[in-house]
């Protein structure tokens, strides 16, 4: 059983639930349900025909409220049968397109579409497409068909219980019969209706995307109807009555039409050709959701109040045009409530569907060796070693056991409520009693790192957030303001936690399904994270099936990454003139060495310093505490000395190195340097700083400069610095690598949250690359580290898509000197600056020259005999001569 087959497989369940049990479900059910309900619409269209007939035919002067009404049902019966009308012939055509197909189609393709075996692809999984699907024509009349179909069904509803109103008001011996069939042939046309739509969904295969939009469609316009019933009754109302409760309710038919005008705008855009980009990238900006909430909730409170009233005003028989308003209002005002909550829950489930996977994950302990080796193997195999951001597959499983011992939730962890969790991710069986049994091989490996009081107080600065922090903070008094939150990754190093198994052609669908199975098991889990977040760089897989997986796509700060792929074989020096710009050519070992600085570079922790752990835990939280206070974000899971010390007992040695600096003997930075050998990949992470020490003898840029030496003497290909402090890793030759991010929460407000809290990241990346590029031209600088392109190997899965998205190369350029254009003389080779200098340095000389000459003129003119011989030489002659 493949993925897809195993996601259709399940679906099979759900749609044997679609129609009364003990009725046929197969191809020939879903046939004989569409012409059932295709003949019950047209018997309920003619009944509300023939009941408004009969209703207008009695009333010879047609001014009673049952004339009146009448006359919208024959309205509504006209547009039932044009409707009735499109759904026979979309039906009729579709079925001779798809005879047309079958004709030349194998047994297999005639078995993948209407009436067939559509249980071999699931609608809703990404890259599942049938061999055969109706022409765009088809598609768009069904749409419209469908979303006619409920929004007539809705109307109908509202329309039948604004008659039952009228008839309770104003009933007479007369006209009762004409009321009741009235009143019953709606709700039969509304039935059939109802059941037309689930008919056609049914047999069609309309995935959920596609239901919910029909929905929002409909429901949007009748939201706009009820608001416009709103202003208009409410205003005739007020004219005869001023009171408090009809201006409510005229407020409250404003919202509903700003609401339904802004619903139909994203529902249209939803409808487009962007739709999965919109859904996946972009969330209901907030006052939006504002709008529709306060709608919701006023509309609620005014609707009680009516009720209440129009209680009281029973009581006095001569109010009955007063009853009436209040009666229409608390029935107008109760479908504003049912719709405004079926938009909400439409958007919801847009957002954030509950879609299948055919992989399942279950919590696990600590990997043990034997699995490390086998698993760790695999994942090196899977998509290879080579693509920019990947992590070798034993060196990560490692690290994830480190993690599962070092974050062991609640307050007694090392560190405090912070939990670490291994997820296996498996096939499932499609069916409760299916012979192919669940679990088995694991298709991926995840990790989690869970903030189990996620505080949102610690975002607000100032007097605010202090106040809110004690009263509603994580350790406040009533902590709503905290959340759990769950990382897809680890935090040190900054990395994705997703590890695939196995590639091939649709890696990406399974990339997409293993998220889906993450989700599914946050909803099910007793450590229900609030929010998922899953960081990725752009040349790994998980960034491409965010947008499948229905996760908010979002773009996050860069992350900084040494690509030494190109200068392989030089040494430091010869990488700075390469790669450098001139500005950055600092000789930084020396400075810090004449400052006092000394390093210790060691895999035994404790040359650094015998109390390393809780050394190193106070740079890294002056350093955490330093951000904070300059307004950067904290972080999610902060070090401590016991994080320390597990991390050096028991992550294995070949994998990490302890990186101290020392200035004047005494402790001034660290940092630790995580080794991926497989990937040849360096991360440096964990840095901690004393900033008054370190500051004076520059040992940041030292330590900077000392890791990228220490990566091109060990002949590593990369060097990731992560995402912070991007300038000073770029000047050492780092380059940008844009990062996404993919959110998943249920609430639609913390959607918009997240959203609008990222924003700011977008610009980042711009402006550091017009820094790094504003001083040079490309001509001159053909080998700068932060101009170097893409290449094909540098994706983890390169598409047509990617390579239209970025300047993606073939194949890696790597420095040689010997292809270098030499032929421009000395003088174009130099910059502006050194031409400018020297330009300075030789108009000085030449001033000195002059003045020289100058005061040579000068003593050679006092020396000079007169040419009187009467006149006697003076005593400062003679002395001169002397």
């Amino acid at each position: 059983v493949n993925p897809a087959q195993a996601l259709a497989m399940s679906d099979k369940k759900a749609d044997k639930k679609s129609f009364p049990k003990g009725e046929a479900t197969g191809p020939s059910g879903k046939e004989t349900h569409l012409y059932l309900s295709l003949s019950g619409t047209l018997l309920g269209t003619a009944a509300l025909f023939a009941s408004s007939v009969w209703a207008v035919y009695e009333d010879e002067e047609c001014d009673t409220h049952l004339c009146v009404c009448a006359g919208w049902g024959l309205l509504f019966s006209s547009v039932m049968a044009i409707n009735a009308a499109l759904g026979t012939y979309t039906t009729l055509g579709i079925n001779h397109e798809k005879s047309v197909h079958d004709s030349s189609a194998s047994a297999d393709e005639k078995e993948s579409f209407l009436g067939g075996n559509t249980e071999i692809q699931d609608i809703d999984s990404p890259g599942s497409v049938r061999l055969f699907q109706p022409s765009q024509w088809w598609k768009t009349l069904v749409m419209v068909e469908n979303s006619v179909a409920m929004f007539m069904t809705l109307i109908l509803l509202y329309f039948s219980m604004m008659v039952i109103i009228f008839y309770i008001r104003f009933n007479n011996d007369t006209n009762a019969l004409r009321y009741l069939l009235f009143v019953c042939s709606m709700l039969f046309a509304c039935g059939t209706q109802f059941y037309s739509l689930l008919s056609k969904l049914s047999y069609l295969q309309v995935s959920k995307q596609d239901r919910n939009k029909m929905l929002l469609l409909a429901t949007n316009v009748l939201l706009f109807a009820m608001g416009v019933t709103l202003i208009t009754l409410n205003v005739s109302l007020l004219e005869d009555h001023n009171m408090w409760m009809f201006h409510g309710m005229l407020a409250v038919g404003v919202l509903c039409t700003i609401s339904a005008a802004s619903g139909v705008g994203i529902t249209a855009v939803s409808h487009s050709n962007l739709s999965n980009a919109f859904l996946s990238s972009t969330a209901l900006p907030i006052p939006y959701l504002l709008v529709e909430m306060f709608t919701l909730g006023t509309s609620f409170a005014f609707t009680l109040g009516n009720l209440w009233l129009a209680v009281i005003v029973e009581l006095k028989p001569s109010e009955g045009y007063l009853l009436t308003g209040f009666e229409l209002n608390s029935a107008v005002g109760f479908v504003v409530c049912i719709v405004t909550f079926l938009i909400h829950s439409a958007y919801q489930e847009m957002l954030n569907p509950r879609l299948h996977s055919p992989y399942v994950a279950e919590e696990i302990g600590v990997i043990d060796e034997a699995s490390i080796k086998d698993w760790g193997s695999r994942i090196n195999a899977a998509f290879g070693t080579k693509y920019i951001g990947c992590w070798d597959g034993h060196a990560a499983l490692s690290l994830m056991n480190t993690y599962k011992k070092m974050l062991t939730g609640g307050r007694d962890s090392p560190i405090p409520h912070i939990k670490g969790v291994i997820l296996k991710v498996t096939r499932r069986g499609a069916y409760e009693d299916e012979e192919i049994e669940a679990g088995g091989e694991p298709v991926a490996i995840v990790f989690l790192t869970i903030v189990e009081k996620f505080d949102l107080t610690r975002y607000l600065p100032g007097f605010l957030g202090s106040c809110l922090a004690s009263l509603f903070g994580a350790h406040g008094c009533i902590p709503i303001l905290s959340l759990r939150w769950g990382l897809v990754g680890f935090q040190y190093p900054f990395h994705s936690g997703v590890f695939l198994m196995q590639g091939g052609y649709n890696s990406l669908q399974t990339m997409t399904n293993v998220q889906r199975a993450v989700v599914n098991w946050n909803d099910s889990s007793k450590l229900h994270c609030d929010v998922l977040f899953h960081p990725s760089l752009v040349t790994q897989l998980d960034s491409n099936a965010f947008e499948s997986a229905h996760f908010l796509n979002l773009q996050i700060g860069p992350s900084v990454i040494v690509d030494l792929r190109r200068y392989k074989g030089l040494t430091f020096k010869e990488f700075q003139r390469v790669a450098l710009k001139r500005g950055n050519r600092r000789n930084h070992h020396a400075y810090f060495a004449k400052k006092g600085g000394t390093t210790t570079i060691s895999r035994n922790f404790e040359e650094y310093d015998p109390a390393f752990a809780r050394v190193s835990a106070r740079l890294v939280g002056q350093t955490a505490s330093r951000r904070v206070a300059k307004g950067e974000l904290p972080v999610l899971c902060p070090m401590n000395a016991m994080g320390m010390q597990i991390l050096s007992d028991e992550y294995e040695r070949k994998y990490r190195s302890l990186f101290g600096v020392r200035v004047d003997g005494e402790p001034a930075a660290s940092a630790v340097l995580f080794e991926f050998p497989a990937s040849r990949l360096l991360t440096s992470d964990i840095q901690g700083l004393k900033h008054d020490k370190a500051r004076q003898a520059r040992a940041y840029f030292a330590m900077l400069a000392m890791t990228v030496e220490k990566a091109l003497e060990e002949k590593f290909d990369f060097l990731d610095f992560g995402p912070t402090t991007l300038e000073p890793k770029m000047d050492v030759g780092g380059r940008l690598i844009e990062c996404r991010a993919g959110y998943h929460t249920r609430s639609m407000i913390m959607r918009s949250l997240l959203k609008r809290g990222n924003d700011n990241f977008r610009n980042i990346q711009r402006e550091v690359e017009k820094r790094m590029m504003g001083d040079e031209k490309d001509a001159n600088a053909p080998w700068r580290a932060h101009r170097a392109p893409y290449v094909v190997s540098d994706f983890q899965v390169c598409d047509d898509d990617t390579k239209r998205r970025y300047i993606v190369e073939e194949k890696l350029r790597v420095y040689d000197p010997s292809i270098i254009d030499d032929s421009r003389s000395p003088a174009e080779k130099k910059s502006k600056k050194q031409l400018n200098k020297e330009k300075r340095k030789a108009a000085r000389k030449a001033r000195k020259a002059a003045a020289r000459e100058r005061a040579s003129e000068e003593k050679n003119n006092s020396k000079a005999p007169s040419s009187n011989p009467t006149i006697a030489p003076t005593n400062e002659d003679e002395g001169d001569e002397a």
